[in-house]
């Protein structure tokens, strides 16, 4: 009898104290532990480099830890399949782009994650519009002029891009089909080596993000066309949007942060809130006008309604048009 009382006492003890446990887990304040932002893409592009500025800012307004983890692949498939299935508890996050969010689900057969239903959005943090400019031996000074020499010779010049179904591919792929144009597309394997063939006129033009092209057009070493945003860009107020052009294709790479769907409610508010303030900030908004980035709504709901349209958008078009990885 007293033996089966100690052990009766004993599991007791030890239910109180897990309960104990587990009420003071509860009961501490979101965060507690460091706040991991996953980039789905290798360190130095705008992807990181935004990845990094929310991370500093997020520190800044809320006193938590903020880490950044690259873990590219994939086009960007591999970290944010990482972070969907993941932890759910608000300390990982992912930085969202138009690759996994909105094109990669009609590029790749299979995907071990669903963009529409295993992320939260938190906030949209950027827009960063691309710049389609040409060789300066290119024989067109305007739009205007570089569609009729397009149309007078089909496939006769050619774009570079980062890579079958990156931004700057869809690009082209959408102002030929706007325009009645053929272009041959040059696939490379990131922005720089395509940028360089286009800068050494083995390739005519390209469609290029703002910070990785300004200072070429600023130089002269490569020539602007128009601006792919909906209004011009301060640090090319004389080169033209391409709808004041009269072609319809507004285009550009947008970065925003998610958390996966099941994150509790509370741990999101307070994403949500501390995010607005990070990015309300004068001297982050500096920051990223230096990357290119126009202004835009970086409410959560304003996030979620560019994912549904823009997938809705590029992924009709490449299927439309066939695109297709190598």
């Amino acid at each position: 009898m007293r033996r089966r009382h100690l052990l009766h006492y004993g599991s007791a003890t030890a239910a109180a104290s897990m309960f104990g446990m587990s009420v003071t887990a509860h009961a501490q304040t979101f965060p507690f532990k460091p706040i991991r932002i996953v980039c789905p893409y290798p360190a130095g592009a705008t992807t990181d480099a935004v990845s990094r500025l929310m991370a500093n800012a997020l520190q800044t307004a809320s006193g938590a830890t903020v880490i950044v983890e690259n873990r590219g692949g994939a086009g960007g498939n591999i970290g944010t399949e990482a972070v969907a299935r993941g932890e759910a508890d608000g300390h990982t996050l992912l930085l969202g782009a138009l690759g996994p969010m909105a094109a990669n689900p009609a590029l790749y057969p299979k995907l071990n994650f669903d963009p529409s239903k295993d992320f939260a959005p938190l906030a949209l943090a950027a827009s960063v519009p691309l710049i389609w400019a040409v060789h300066p031996s290119f024989n067109a000074m305007t739009v205007k002029e570089a569609i009729d020499l397009l149309r007078r010779n089909p496939g006769k010049y050619s774009y570079a891009s980062a890579g079958n179904g990156t931004p700057q591919h869809l690009a082209g792929e959408l102002l030929k089909r706007q325009t009645g144009t053929s272009i041959l597309h040059i696939p490379y394997r990131g922005s720089a080596p395509a940028l360089n063939d286009v800068l050494g006129g083995t390739v005519n033009m390209v469609f290029e993000a703002t910070p990785a092209i300004l200072q070429h057009v600023q130089s002269g070493r490569l020539r602007a066309l128009a601006v792919s945003s909906a209004q011009r860009l301060p640090t090319l107020a004389n080169v033209p949007t391409l709808k004041e052009s009269g072609v319809d294709a507004e285009i550009g790479g947008w970065y925003g942060f998610l958390a996966p769907a099941t994150t509790p409610t509370s741990h999101t508010d307070w994403l949500i809130k501390h995010m607005g303030a990070a990015l309300a900030a004068k001297a982050t908004q500096d920051k990223l006008t230096e990357l290119g980035s126009v202004r835009v709504d970086n409410s959560s709901q304003a996030f979620a309604r560019l994912m549904d349209s823009e997938r809705l958008r590029w992924q009709k078009l490449i299927r439309d048009v066939g695109i297709k990885l190598d």
